[in-house]
C-alpha cells in the first residue's frame, strides 16, 4: 500500500469570522514512508522530556532544522520522513 505525504496548500488572508466559505482543493504526492523511533540514551542514562532535531543529509546542523519533535518521560521520540534520505539527529536538554 503507498504511503502519501500531503501537498501544503496556503490560503490567504480570510477572517475566520467571515462566514465565507472559500474552496480549497487539497492533493497529495506518494512517497515511501519511514518511520523512525528512537530512545536518547548518555551513559546508561535516559534523556528524558528534551528536544530532538533532525537534518535531512546535506543540510548543515547549522540551519533550521528539517524536523523538531521531542523525547517522553521514558526518552522515546519518533518522526515519519521519507525513506532513501540520510538523517542527523542531535537531542538538546535545558
Amino acid at each position: 500500500m503507498a504511503n502519501y505525504k500531503p501537498i501544503a496548500k496556503t490560503i490567504g488572508a480570510a477572517s475566520a469570522a467571515s462566514g465565507i466559505v472559500l474552496p480549497a482543493k487539497i492533493s497529495t504526492t506518494s512517497w515511501v514512508l519511514l518511520l523512525v523511533r528512537g530512545t536518547a540514551v548518555f551513559s546508561n542514562t535516559i534523556l528524558r522530556s528534551g528536544a530532538v532535531a533532525i537534518w535531512t543529509a546535506g543540510t548543515p546542523t547549522t540551519a533550521t532544522p528539517t524536523y523538531t519533535t521531542f523525547t517522553d518521560a521514558n526518552a522515546v521520540y519518533g518522526i515519519s520522513t521519507k525513506a532513501g534520505v540520510g538523517l542527523t539527529i542531535k537531542f538538546y536538554s535545558k
